[in-house]
């Protein structure tokens, strides 16, 4: 037959087709079987280099010896077994693989490389052998260093129901009404943390464990709340979930409750096993939710006072300050929030029987701090805190109040009319005082300290009296129109009893956020020491 004749012709075209087309089918089938094979061999080398990494972590001083021996136990064809131990550094700016660093003399890590031989099925005749090395490495970290977990600002025991109502409707901008009885309730409950954090993580829809996610996550304060009170169990007498409703929707940072230094995230687990009072959680919960928060307080009549209102500037604690951190070596630094408290008090008594007193007054407190200084796993377990209470500053004078809330600027009083005699005599006044400490003081816990969670003061040393009974001793009178005999002296023997009275009047009301004119509260909750040197190795990425 003719090429011509041949060319045209068609017949047996499918059957070619299906030919090739069941060939290239079985060659794609035998390649998946293997490639299958060989993810499914890969996981075995993965999991027995963890196992290996982990049994190397845990005995450092011979670790090649453990990995290898795990590792064969586990894992059949292996090649080859490569161990390096060194230092692990939890740093989020760091990528997982920068995290490890070998050698070294204090080694706390051990990474692990195995290689083995994975075998091949089908392929064998496209690849021109019978097996592939298959290489898979796992980092396994045994942290030695101690943690502890301190706190600064906890001055909840001697809680008045009707401030901290008054606070608590301040911060959350929803009507809370609990008793007495309520907040002894929640100040009795004790709220175990790493309970909370991983239950936190799972409302989050965080890995529990994961605290590097945790902490840089923001979750609902509401939701925070209902898991104090899912932990209270009924325990609270139904108070947590009003101020869970009336926090939901207000965004808590979680690094702004729980901070950590790098070294600490990696034991973090250990160094959150601790117990708080649900009155403190709450208190911080809703106090970093609710910052930026102007409050309006009635304090009602005081001895000598016919009328005392206040208003409340609660400002956002300094970037990176935690309420409680989990620390080896002092970082972070804990700080409280800066406030600006405002008070307008009317006198109860005229001046020369003509005309009652108003004395306003602005007093600022800047943040008071304290941080990890030195910790004991000895005999006699210790902690030794550096803190410093925060700058306080009264001043007697006219404000803008719309201005209390805006921390970025300054707010400076105008000299304050204090009172206008028939319109022929108007007394004027300023008055200003401040209190800081240049340095740290030490405080030491020990381990009967940290066992019942006592909290200890630091007092500056520049205030001998209140700060209102300095701010009045301190007081400059300026008196103008008819010289009226003896204002200046009538008006110091009417001020001067309300000083004790007025700085006993603003205590509930710092109290309730863990503040103190010229003192800082610390407490340490707890001193994780391993018991081998060590906390037991994990995984690490």
């Amino acid at each position: 037959m003719s090429q011509r004749s041949f060319g045209p012709d068609k017949n047996g075209g499918v059957a070619a087709i299906s030919a090739v087309g069941a060939a290239l089918a079985c060659i794609a089938a035998a390649i998946a079987v293997d490639l299958g094979a060989l993810a499914l061999h890969a996981r075995k080398v993965q999991g027995a280099a963890d196992l290996g990494a982990l049994a190397a972590a845990g005995r450092l001083d011979r670790a090649q010896t453990a990995a290898a021996a795990t590792i064969a136990l586990n894992l059949a064809s292996v090649r080859a077994v490569d161990t390096e131990t060194g230092r692990y550094r939890p740093d989020p700016a760091r990528t997982p693989d920068q995290r490890f660093e070998p050698g070294g003399a204090d080694v706390d890590a051990a990474r692990v490389t195995v290689t083995a031989k994975a075998p091949v099925y089908f392929s064998r005749w496209l690849l021109g052998r019978d097996e592939v090395l298959v290489t898979r490495t796992a980092t396994a970290s045994a942290p030695q260093t101690p943690k502890a977990m301190i706190s600064l600002g906890s001055r909840l025991a001697r809680l008045d129901g009707g401030i901290a109502n008054q606070i608590l409707t301040g911060l959350l901008g929803s009507q809370v009404s609990l008793s007495v009885m309520d907040y002894r309730a929640l100040a009795d409950l004790k709220i175990n943390l790493l309970q909370f954090s991983d239950a936190l993580a799972t409302k989050a829809n965080v890995t529990v464990g994961d605290y590097d996610r945790l902490l840089a996550t923001d979750v609902d304060a509401g939701e925070a709340l209902g898991v104090v009170q899912a932990l209270a169990g009924g325990r609270d007498g139904g108070a947590l979930g009003r101020l869970s409703s009336a926090a939901t929707g207000m965004d808590l940072k979680v690094d702004r409750l729980i901070g950590a230094e790098v070294d600490a995230r990696q034991g973090l687990r250990e160094g959150l096993n601790a117990d708080v009072s649900a009155i403190d959680l709450v208190m911080a919960i809703t106090e970093i939710a609710g910052v930026d928060r102007q409050i309006d307080l009635k304090l009602g009549a005081q001895a000598g006072i016919a009328d005392l209102k206040a208003t409340l500037a609660i400002g956002e604690r300094p970037n990176t300050s935690p309420w409680i951190a989990v620390t080896a070596r002092g970082e972070p630094v804990l700080r409280t929030a800066q406030a600006r408290l405002y008070l307008r008090a009317k006198t109860a008594q005229s001046l020369s029987g003509l005309a009652q007193v108003n004395l306003p007054i602005l007093v600022e407190l800047a943040p008071a701090e304290a941080r990890l200084e030195q910790l004991s796993c000895g005999p006699a377990r210790s902690v030794r805190v550096a803190a410093r209470p925060g700058v306080a500053r009264a001043m007697i004078g006219a404000v803008d109040e719309t201005k209390l809330a805006n921390f970025k600027a300054p707010v400076e009083p105008s000299k304050a009319t204090l009172a206008s005699v028939l319109g022929l005599v108007t007394v004027k006044a300023r008055a200003d005082v401040e209190v800081a400490d240049p340095g740290s003081q030490a405080i030491s816990f020990g381990a009967d300290d940290i066992e019942t969670r006592r909290i200890k003061t630091v007092k500056s040393r520049s205030l001998a009296t209140g700060l209102i009974t300095s701010l009045l001793q301190r007081l400059e009178l300026d008196v103008a129109g008819l010289p009226l005999g003896g204002v200046a002296s009538a008006l110091g023997q009417l001020l001067s009893p309300l000083g004790p009275v007025l700085d006993s009047a603003i205590n509930p009301v710092l109290d309730v956020l863990g503040l103190k004119l010229g003192e800082a509260d610390v407490a340490v909750l707890g001193l994780s020491c391993p018991t081998t040197g060590r906390a037991p190795p994990r995984l690490v990425g």
